[in-house]
């Protein structure tokens, strides 16, 4: 008994702790509003057999029991009880079993006299969704087959349900427009679905025919159908959004939108998931890399570290970056720079230019060769495209050229075989005297 009394107060402290545990964690199931079409029209038979009333009620059962864990349904029928009264609550929001579902949709309708009250159905579920409205989801499903209708009809009256799923909006409740058979207001249904900001993606919210594609609202013609729409509206219900609570309830809050586990999500990135509403400046722009989130710090590496929509700010270049820097003309050679801390670093392994010398080498890199390079020959040397030369050359005889000591050389020298510069003619003599020393060299030459 002791052991007994032991295990049911451990189950009980366990239950207790996991309870506290998700209420810490702000986990709140999804209030989901089962708002039933009750009138006559649903004893309609289906073109694969049986009555719509019949497959809702199948549909229903199959719905609450996928989703008793993770759905706090609620149920309404309309009209209630019958004729054009508006629809009312028969099951508050909770944990039903499906055959507590099925008892709280009752007796079939009549087969005549019940009407459809949606407008005034939609504001008593206003009414009653008020002081239940959770800080978690809140949702009703319509499920209809016909028109707002009630007798005697009043066509004024067609399109007041888009302003009760206006005012349900409002409030903080989503209306999910489902409509069944080939009897609905399509164009009615349509507005309501697009009112309700649940409009199925690129539809068209003029259409009019139930047969018609591309509705705004989801159309079931079919138990198959019915069961499919339900339950991809339930599925829609409970995955998991981005806004920082434990919707599905498993523990975890917004996985799925914090992959690298960063602490930021990609809430408010892309305005076509949810969270979309959620502030974009705070959204992580990169959900794969734990140093990129709004609050990083940024660094030269060609990459928006922060979110902020700008890319190195501030930074000259992109760090591990190398560019070429120094000369290649003449006797210079390029180096390399590279990016550290977002600045370029000292240029390395250049040749940088030099003095300039007489060797038909650039040395200064200036795209000219060997000017003024006489220096590098020496004093009273000059540089040419031969190489050093000396500026003053010496006489062939070895004797300096020029005058004689004490004496200039000019049109008064004495002693001086000749004035320079000046030139003269042989004497008449001594051109006598040369032919006869030739002929004598002739003569003796003969013999």
């Amino acid at each position: 008994m002791r052991t007994c009394s032991l295990l049911i107060g451990l189950l009980v402290l366990g239950s207790t702790f996991a309870s506290g545990q998700a209420q810490a964690q702000g986990c709140e199931l999804p209030q989901v509003l089962l708002t039933v079409d009750k009138s006559s029209s649903m004893l309609g038979a289906l073109p694969a057999g049986g009555s719509k009333w019949d497959a809702a009620r199948m549909a229903i059962g199959e719905l609450t029991s996928s989703y008793a864990d993770s759905i706090a349904f609620g149920l309404q029928v309309f009209p209630y009880p019958d004729r054009c009264e508006p629809g009312v609550v028969t099951m508050d929001f909770g944990s039903h079993t499906p055959e507590a579902i099925m008892s709280g949709l009752g007796e079939p309708p009549p087969s005549g006299g019940n009407w459809t009250p949606m407008a005034q159905t939609l504001d008593a579920a206003y009414d009653h969704y008020l002081p239940r409205i959770s800080v978690g989801q809140n949702h009703l499903i319509l499920i209809t087959d016909g028109w707002q209708w009630c007798d005697p009809y009043e066509s004024s009256s067609r399109f007041t349900p888009i302003d009760a799923v206006t005012r349900l909006r409002d409030s903080g409740v989503t209306v999910h427009v489902l409509g069944f058979g080939a009897g609905v207001d399509s164009l009615t249904l349509n507005r309501a679905a697009l009112a309700a900001g649940t409009a199925l993606p690129g539809c068209d919210a003029s259409l009019s025919d139930p047969a018609d594609m591309n509705h705004c609202y989801t159309q079931a013609n079919d138990l198959l159908e019915l069961r499919a729409a339900l339950d991809g509206i339930a599925r829609e219900i409970t995955e998991e959004m981005c806004d920082g609570a434990d919707n599905d309830c498993d523990g975890l809050v917004d996985e799925g939108y914090d992959v690298d586990v960063d602490g930021y999500t990609t809430c408010g990135s892309d305005p076509s998931t949810p969270g979309a509403d959620i502030d974009p400046t705070l959204a992580d722009c990169n959900d794969a890399d734990d140093s990129v989130h709004p609050d990083a710090t940024e660094v030269c590496d060609g990459v928006d570290n922060d979110c902020d929509g700008a890319t190195d700010p501030g930074c000259a270049c992109t760090n591990g970056d190398a560019q070429p820097c120094g000369s290649e003309i003449g006797a210079c050679a390029a180096g390399t720079q590279t990016c550290a801390g977002g600045v370029w670093g000292e240029c390395e392994g250049a040749v940088v230019a030099g003095a300039e010398t007489c060797d038909m080498v650039d040395e200064d890199c200036d795209g000219t060769v060997d000017e003024d390079a006489d220096a590098s020959c020496g004093e009273g040397m000059a540089c040419t495209a031969d190489g050093c030369i000396d500026l003053t050359p010496d006489d062939p005889t070895g004797e300096p050229v020029g005058d004689l000591p004490g004496e200039v050389n000019d049109a008064m020298d004495t002693g001086c075989a000749c004035r320079v510069g000046v030139t003269t003619a042989p004497s008449p003599l001594a051109a006598l005297f040369g032919l006869g020393f030739f002929a004598s060299a002739l003569i003796r030459r003969r013999r």
